[in-house]
């Protein structure tokens, strides 16, 4: 296995734990898309759905945290305070996105990147 297969392989097993840490918390419609090679934004998305802005924010507080105690992983950029309903945790091959439902339905994450889903 290459290095490259070694790092997607570690990215889609960091991005199947944070759907896992989501429904922990019982987060609504979770998706796990799987971004192209090329798109080097990162490996996976994980988006879920929040029903509440204290929800949001304990999901997203949750998943930071499980993260870091479970594979030694920081969160490098993520929002605190205003999200304005969309919260990002930037884990480097692995991007969570939570949002309220207004916001999925506004944005829809899954289209834009060609229903790639994993």
């Amino acid at each position: 296995m290459t290095s490259a297969q070694k790092r997607i392989e570690k990215a889609k097993e960091l991005a199947e734990f944070c759907i896992k840490c989501a429904d922990d918390k019982k987060a609504e419609d979770m998706a796990l898309i799987k971004l192209p090679e090329t798109s080097g934004v990162a490996d996976y998305f994980v988006v879920a759905t929040a029903n509440s802005d204290p929800h949001l924010q304990a999901l997203a507080n949750h998943i930071e945290r499980q993260v870091r105690e479970n594979f030694q992983v920081r969160v490098l950029s993520g929002e605190n305070g205003d999200h304005g309903g969309w919260v990002l945790l930037d884990f480097n091959d692995v991007i969570v996105h939570i949002m309220l439902p207004e916001i999925r339905e506004k944005y829809q994450l899954e289209t834009l990147w060609g229903g790639a889903k994993a």
